[in-house]
């Protein structure tokens, strides 16, 4: 008697997921029709049993296809950016006809990626049989990215992107922000500026202080392009603060030491005024948390009227602070919805070639900068 061939089994000889063999067999999207002939002619020449739909049944029933929507865990609990990327998710599944499950992920997280797909049930025929793949919005390690690829599921990134998985992505534009919020701070004057961030925190912090050089840059040719190349040269340097690190608040320390250095031991009479030259009149923080926190300890040694303060993001406590933020807004909701309308186009289309959707941005001037 030949032996039963299992789904697993089926996928092993395919080198694909079980996942993939269930949509694939089931007749669900998510899966190239390529890959459906394969799974379908082996499991033919092998002798696997397919269920054959009742009769009468329509051969397409209506199926809840569940989305699973991941957040690192930091981002979970971040109540005026990723709350609302969040809700522009929700906004778009209801718009596309998707359930959507959230999960969260840490940096060092050993689960494998199956634990991420729920409901599970006892029959092979249907176990995640709803599952239509993946959102993952904003930073996410590559190996839990590598993970999820390996189930054979679409996946949509949002605020993120790893050439490495070939997913779409969603982005802001973070480069533009970054250009935008320093080209502002030298056309009022500035001529020794900031960048405080931390690059390894997330891609879009290293791209928005690649934004800043690259306004230097510009700036360094128009003024070559103007016949006026001895023109004292702005400067721009990058203040690195452990934003993001196991000890959360450990970054405000480390911002607080430095303006303490900085202020504090400044000189009196004469000297002073020539140290005051050399301190920064311009501040470019890669988001808006940063900016708010640095706004606060500047506003507290009362120098204010010597600087100027742009953030990145336009969250709402920058329109209720003491001297309202200066900053760049960039998508929340819409990042969220049009990372679903991508998820939807692969689910119709799942051979097109993947894309990066860029979402612009806009400066906000306030009193800050």
């Amino acid at each position: 008697m030949a032996q039963k061939i299992s789904m697993q089994q089926l996928a092993d000889r395919l080198g694909v997921s079980k996942y993939t063999v269930s949509q694939a067999l089931a007749g669900k999207p998510g899966v190239s029709e390529a890959t459906r002939k394969e799974v379908t002619a082996l499991a033919g020449a092998l002798g696997y049993k397919m269920r054959p739909l009742p009769a009468g049944r329509p051969e397409e029933a209506p199926v809840t296809r569940i989305v699973h929507i991941g957040l690192d865990e930091h981002h979970a609990k971040e109540p005026h950016f990723w709350q609302r990327v969040r809700e522009g998710l929700e906004a778009g599944c209801r718009m596309h006809g998707l359930t959507p499950k959230f999960f969260t992920f840490g940096m060092a997280d050993n689960r494998n990626a199956q634990d991420w797909l729920a409901p599970q049930t006892e029959s092979e025929d249907t176990a995640a049989g709803t599952a239509a793949g993946f959102i993952i919005a904003g930073k996410c390690p590559l190996d839990t990215l590598l993970k999820l690829k390996r189930l054979g599921l679409p996946i949509v990134l949002a605020d993120h992107e790893e050439s490495l998985i070939g997913a779409d992505a969603v982005l802001n534009a973070n480069a533009d922000a970054g250009r935008m919020a320093c080209h502002h701070l030298l056309t009022q004057g500035c001529k020794s500026l900031v960048f405080v961030g931390r690059d390894s925190f997330a891609v879009s912090f290293r791209e928005r202080w690649w934004g800043c050089r690259l306004a230097m840059d510009e700036a360094k040719e128009g003024r070559r392009g103007t016949g006026e190349p001895g023109k004292t040269a702005a400067q721009l340097k990058k203040w690195t603060v452990p934003y993001g690190s196991a000890q959360w608040h450990s970054w405000q320390t480390a911002l607080e030491r430095r303006l303490d250095v900085m202020y504090n031991s400044a000189p009196a009479g004469k000297e002073a005024d020539v140290r005051l030259e050399e301190l920064p009149d311009g501040y470019i923080c890669a988001n808006d948390d940063i900016a708010l926190y640095l706004l606060q300890l500047l506003h507290q040694k009362g120098v204010m009227k010597n600087v100027r303060v742009v953030g990145i993001d336009n969250t709402a406590p920058g329109m209720d602070a003491v001297i309202p933020l200066t900053t760049v807004d960039l998508a929340k909701e819409w990042l969220g919805i049009r990372a679903v309308e991508q998820f939807a186009r692969k689910l119709a289309q799942p051979e097109a070639q993947p894309e990066k959707i860029i979402l612009s941005a806009r400066l906000v001037v306030r009193n800050s900068g």
